[in-house]
């Protein structure tokens, strides 16, 4: 009897030491903050303070990867003090119209060069800055190799070479976009139409938003509904601060309407884009068209009143994890710890896998240029396509790109047909690689 009993209490002690309690939750969710800090980036902070260009592509696939990938409840503070170590390097912390915001989360530096060239004069290198084409030939679809590139010899001799010569490196795109103002007839056409805002921001923005913080919304109801809690309010900080951080967001330089002259001749820009990249890219129009994109378009437009906002916003995003860390270690019941927890997984595992894939980026005006080039009826077969560009399809700078797509075996194949596109008065990327 005494064994039974004894064996009982031993159970008893087993099971209580197997439960975990406050403390065990408090120190696994510190553990996870840390895990979820390390894996962060600024680009939540980048899509917070650009709306305009990050946020307003809505669609019920960007929408579903914007709940899954992009909420910002979980533990951005490392991410959010980069953000502000870099505006303080900018000097943006000095005062009205002090520093530069190229460079920061307002207005990122690709880091990318371009060189201009005119009539055979190749100019300097100049900085690509944040030019929104450069970024959406990286949302494109990845081309088909084309059957051109395929090489046919007789004998084992010249098979073994052709087989040498077409076995794939690694699969290089040579993107050509050719720039013009759009005519009458080309608004009036069909051609796809994407538009950026770049002053109030379109309802589009807080539907994303909505999107992105949808978990925290159904979870905030939830606690409601079951617990009556106040702590719901915890879950829906975020949403809240997105929207105030929307509602004053910055507003951006619009594209020129120049006046074409007979001296604004077609030029070529060479994009070096970087060899990791594996792609080349290369835009020909007049250079009053294209350098805007390297200069200020969209550059912020300096509002001391806003800028502060937007810092305050960015401050309190990065407090709300260590605020909920500690709130549920000292304050809330187990059970709401349970889900504070079970909800902060989530959102870390989130956190890892927007780190290394393009998925978070479905919301941009990047995303829709390529989607919009993807809608051609020649770009499957072809690589061929064309939309129009501006804030509004009647403007008076509208643009019109054409887009063609060739795709190499080898990065030195793509390399040369760069180099005869360049060359080439016929500004063909398919007829450049034929005179190789």
């Amino acid at each position: 009897m005494n064994i039974i009993l004894d064996y009982s209490q031993h159970l008893q002690t087993v099971s209580t030491l197997n439960m975990p309690d406050d403390g065990a939750v408090a120190a696994l969710g510190a553990l996870l903050g840390y895990v979820g800090a390390e894996a962060a980036t600024t680009a939540p902070f980048e899509h917070l303070l650009w709306p305009q260009r990050h946020l307003d592509n809505l669609s019920w696939q960007s929408a579903a990867m914007a709940a899954l990938l992009m909420p910002m409840g979980g533990p951005l503070h490392k991410a959010a003090l980069e953000t502000f170590d870099t505006l303080h390097r900018h000097g943006l912390f000095r005062g009205a119209y002090r520093g530069h915001m190229l460079g920061t989360a307002f207005f990122k530096d690709m880091g990318w060069t371009y060189t201009m060239h005119d009539m055979g004069v190749k100019g300097p290198p100049k900085a690509v800055r944040n030019c929104i084409w450069t970024r959406a030939m990286g949302m494109l679809s990845a081309p088909q190799l084309s059957d051109s590139n395929t090489l046919v010899l007789p004998g084992e001799k010249q098979q073994k070479e052709a087989s040498r010569q077409t076995a794939v490196r690694a699969l290089i795109s040579c993107y050509h976009l050719t720039f013009s103002q759009a005519t009458n007839e080309d608004k009036a056409s069909g051609l796809p139409f994407v538009r950026e805002h770049v002053n109030m921001v379109g309802p589009n923005v807080y539907l994303s938003i909505l999107a992105s913080e949808s978990s925290a919304i159904i979870l905030a109801i939830v606690l409601l509904v079951v617990w009556n809690t106040p702590w719901a309010a915890l879950w829906l900080a975020p949403l809240t601060l997105r929207f105030i951080s929307t509602l004053f967001a910055l507003h951006r330089e619009p594209l020129e309407s120049p006046q074409l002259t007979p001296k604004d001749h077609t030029c070529d820009f060479e994009i070096h884009c970087p060899e990791s990249n594996g792609d080349f890219i290369v835009l020909s129009g007049p250079p009053p068209l294209i350098q805007q994109f390297m200069r200020h378009y969209a550059h912020p437009r300096r509002s001391r009143t806003k800028e502060i906002i937007q810092l305050a916003t960015i401050f309190a995003l990065g407090c709300v994890f260590p605020v909920g860390l500690v709130a549920s270690a000292l304050f809330m019941p187990l059970h709401l710890q349970y889900v504070w927890f079970g909800y902060q997984i989530f959102l870390v595992a989130g956190l890892h896998i927007a780190r290394y894939c393009r998925f978070s980026r479905q919301l941009s005006i990047d995303a829709a240029i390529a989607e919009a080039f993807e809608l051609g009826d020649r770009f499957g077969s072809y690589g061929e396509s064309s939309l129009l560009f501006s804030h509004k399809r009647t403007g008076s700078g509208t643009l019109r790109v054409d887009l063609k797509v060739k795709s190499y075996n080898k990065y030195a194949e793509g390399k040369e047909a760069v180099q005869e596109l360049l060359m080439n008065a016929e500004k063909d990327v398919e007829k450049a690689i034929e005179k190789r």
